[in-house]
């Protein structure tokens, strides 16, 4: 088996005709402890939102029962984000069986996206945006989302590499193209 690394990140393995790459979720520990810090806020809003539920008749509680709904939706999002930078690893694997793309949380496997080999187009990485007020967003650590690489499935777009700068996506995505290759040569 052998192993090589991209970045800090980024994780390569290859037995046989099995090729693994692993893209660790990790932060720096004052951004994941901002994170951890804004969603115990969060938390806190939400108990003073509920109190106000609680405590106020009429129309008043119908105003915070909607605020509710809202800080929930954004209290998802911010626990999902927490969950993904204390121990997420985005898994992309190649063997002669085909592609799988999953999002691993720790030792709780994901649920694996599986794609016959013969139906995977080659990867690419789209250039950067630097005037995209979202595409900006997607790369900040409070989220979750911002792949870099794209890949053509069956007529639609697949994508993998949370958060990764430029230069390691494409160097994982020409990895991943090299074995892609030589995989489809054996066939």
């Amino acid at each position: 088996m052998s192993s090589s690394r991209i970045g800090s990140r980024i994780v390569m393995t290859a037995q046989g005709d099995r090729w693994m790459a692993t893209v660790s979720a990790t932060i720096p520990s004052w951004q994941r402890q901002s994170l951890e810090l804004w969603f115990g806020a969060w938390m806190a809003l939400g108990a003073m939102l509920v109190y106000g539920m609680v405590t106020y008749p009429g129309s008043e509680r119908t105003f915070y029962g909607i605020c509710l709904g809202f800080w929930s939706f954004f209290a998802f999002r911010a626990w999902r984000a927490v969950r993904w930078r204390r121990s997420g690893l985005e898994v992309v694997q190649l063997s002669r069986d085909g592609l799988e793309l999953r999002l691993d949380h720790g030792s709780q496997k994901g649920r694996p996206a599986s794609f016959p080999l013969s139906d995977i187009s080659l990867a690419t990485v789209p250039p950067a945006n630097p005037r995209s007020f979202l595409e900006s967003m997607e790369q900040q650590f409070w989220v979750v989302g911002g792949d870099r690489i794209q890949v053509q499935i069956q007529g639609k777009t697949h994508v993998f590499g949370k958060q990764l700068d430029l230069r390691e996506a494409e160097q994982l995505a020409n990895a991943f193209n090299a074995r892609l290759k030589k995989l489809k040569g054996k066939s």
